[in-house]
């Protein structure tokens, strides 16, 4: 094991040699197998735990540890048809469902932080793969240890552990994200394509035709191998769950196996996946503050990236507006519908199940029609809108997530959308950020993408605090429909040209850093 991980850093030295002197080394089936692994790796855990058991864990932890809200001498009662409970943190009573989403909110906040102080510098050496590894085992560890909160007044514990995994779980994507512009540049397909151009067989044009194509196509296959994998760790999951009685404890066991699953593939990420290298810093840097001037020149100079920045701004809203629907949705379900923990489940896996096959779906029809990966995303967010609407129409008591029956075909329709929506964004934000600042700008994507989720949840945590949990979807419905206008006024083709000239006008020497 030591000799293979030894022979792994070597391939990555003369990588960064090679490299620095100009030069262009395409990828090997195995390299690009490692990084496909990551998102086998990590994406269960927010399928699993984020998106679908985290908030059920933390929301029956406290109410079984909470007292009614209108008479807090008395327990709890959660066998009660939307109940409305609250749970003493420090001097504040909180109400059960919100405690979940004030936990997230604390995370994404604290998430920020991490991505601005790692940014930049993972854009220097191998450091990008370094600490992606790093926030790997991090995330994966406190994950496993959910597996130790034994006891319902240790609801805080539970708290603080999906606060760090939350917070590793993020920054480790967010490093993720930054390698899909240089290796789809290191492709063999696009390392062929960018030769012909240098022939004079290939126009720029053709080239970028391939990049997108090439880039799409990893991203895709990563969302898709991503929710395959946490579809499986759900269903083993319920199945735990149905062995234990559906206790609330076998759900924590569910959440503390996909830990032990992302720290066990870890190990196959750390040996194969390339670490694709930046320039080396020098040793005067000051590493702890080197990210936060990087970012500072950067967005002083926002101006000459005025695409990418319209883009991110759009992105944070809608982003937002989406994830906010996956934790309203499993409240409903929970206290509305009084669904079992197994039905619930069987929620979450049908989500990322229609995920998968919406992702290759929505590539198809892509390619089929010689769409852009703009026209693409923004096909996906009208349907995608469709959701809040449809729930808030069950105000007539007609339909609208009314009845428990309406539920799955809803859950088939959201999914269908899901993964694609986010596939498609990180493809189009790729072509619109500078070459060798890739984890720097996916700081700020990260902050748009996961960080972003703070908004939605303290926003809707406070309106359902003391009213129907129908009410919270309006949010949603706004923060889904203004993004839309916003990406319609984006140049991408100009957005390419400021990002390739801002590569060469900004560099550390030029810009003082």
């Amino acid at each position: 094991m030591k000799e293979e991980f030894e022979d792994r850093k070597q391939d990555d030295l003369e990588r960064v040699s090679v490299e620095s002197d100009g030069e262009s080394v395409a990828l090997t089936k195995r390299e690009i197998q490692g990084w496909l692994a990551y998102a086998a790796a990590a994406e269960p855990y927010s399928v699993v735990c984020i998106s679908a058991l985290a908030p059920i864990v933390l929301e029956s932890l406290a109410s079984g540890y909470g007292y009614q809200t209108a008479d807090r001498s008395l327990p709890c009662n959660t066998h009660e048809s939307d109940y409305k409970c609250e749970v003493k943190v420090g001097g504040l009573w909180l109400d059960t469902a919100s405690f979940s989403l004030y936990c997230i909110s604390v995370s994404v906040f604290l998430q920020a932080f991490v991505f601005i102080s790692m940014g930049a510098l993972a854009d220097h050496g191998t450091r990008r793969k370094t600490f992606l590894l790093a926030f790997s085992f991090i995330g994966s560890i406190s994950t496993i240890l959910f597996a130790a909160v034994v006891k319902e007044s240790l609801y805080w514990l539970a708290g603080v552990l999906v606060i760090i995994s939350n917070v590793a779980f993020g920054a480790s994507w967010v490093l993720y994200y930054a390698f899909i512009p240089t290796m789809a540049r290191d492709h063999p397909s696009v390392v062929e394509a960018r030769q012909n151009v240098k022939s004079g067989t290939d126009t720029p044009a053709d080239y970028q035709f391939v990049f997108d194509r090439v880039a799409n196509s990893l991203s895709s296959h990563s969302m898709a191998i991503g929710y395959g994998a946490g579809v499986i760790l759900l269903i083993i999951a319920a199945g735990i769950a149905l062995a234990m009685d559906q206790t609330n404890y076998s759900l924590q066991l569910g959440m503390a196996l996909t830990g032990v699953w992302w720290f066990g593939v870890t190990f196959f990420v750390w040996k194969f996946m390339p670490a694709q290298p930046g320039e080396p810093l020098t040793e005067k840097t000051n590493l702890f503050f080197y990210s936060w001037r990087r970012l500072g020149k950067t967005i002083s100079r926002a101006k000459s990236l005025s695409e990418t920045f319209k883009y991110l701004i759009s992105w944070f809203i809608l982003s937002d507006g989406s994830s906010t629907i996956i934790s309203l949705a499993t409240f409903m379900g929970k206290k509305k519908f009084l669904l079992s923990n197994t039905l619930l489940m069987v929620g979450a896996i049908l989500v990322p199940l229609s995920a998968l096959i919406g992702t290759y779906l929505w590539l198809f029809i892509q390619r089929r029609l010689s769409l852009t990966s703009k026209q693409t995303l923004l096909a996906i967010s009208v349907a995608f809108v469709l959701v809040p609407i449809y729930v808030l129409i069950g105000f007539s008591g007609v339909f609208g997530l009314v009845y428990k029956v309406e539920i799955w075909p809803t859950l088939v329709y959201f999914g269908l959308m899901l993964g694609a929506f986010q596939s498609f964004s990180r493809v189009l934000y790729a072509s619109l950020i500078p070459r060798s600042k890739e984890a720097e700008f996916f700081s700020l994507y990260g902050i748009t993408d996961k960080s972003s989720s703070w908004l939605g949840p303290l926003i809707t945590g406070a309106i359902i605090e003391n009213n129907d949990t129908r009410w919270g979807f309006v949010f949603p419905l706004v923060m889904m429909i203004i993004p839309l206008f916003i990406i319609w006024w984006v140049d991408v083709e100009r957005g390419i040209s400021d990002a390739e000239k801002f590569s060469v006008e900004h560099t550390d020497a030029k810009d003082g850093v």
